[in-house]
């Protein structure tokens, strides 16, 4: 059987499309990751407010309610700093994704042309048994 004369191009697609996958599974890593830590912060934010409501029912002092304000506001400052991290990684993930996605198609392509070439060879190879055959038959019957 003749061998695939784009063999070398369809496993440097195969490896491509490897680095592609590896790329998008650490780009989604970081994006989960990222998602945890923004839930740590919401809820440190919501217990935060949780204790700001209790230590206001029984009486606090002004400085005491502004170091509560301040320290919520760097709270939904760092809540808001995530959630921007969040969609850029999102995004990235995204690009990565795509570029994966087009990498799959390359190897697919390829391999469709392998098919096609080891079931033409596949054929080449029957014909020419046939053939052979058909020599070796004609020949016993002139014997």
């Amino acid at each position: 059987m003749a061998q695939f004369r784009f063999a070398f191009l369809l496993q440097l697609a195969r490896d491509e499309r490897e680095d592609a996958a590896r790329k998008m599974q650490e780009a989604q890593a970081s994006w989960l990751t990222a998602q945890g830590k923004f839930q740590q912060l919401d809820g440190y934010r919501a217990e935060y407010r949780a204790r700001l409501t209790a230590q206001n029912q029984g009486g606090m002092t002004v400085a005491q309610w502004r170091d509560y304000q301040l320290f919520l506001g760097k709270l939904d400052e760092a809540c808001s700093l995530q959630q921007q991290e969040i969609q850029r990684l999102e995004l990235r993930y995204q690009q990565l994704r795509a570029v994966w996605q087009e990498k799959d198609r390359k190897v697919s392509a390829f391999e469709a042309l392998q098919q096609r070439h080891d079931k033409a060879e596949l054929l080449r190879e029957g014909k020419q048994e046939q053939k052979l055959l058909d020599e070796f038959n004609s020949r016993l019957k002139r014997n």
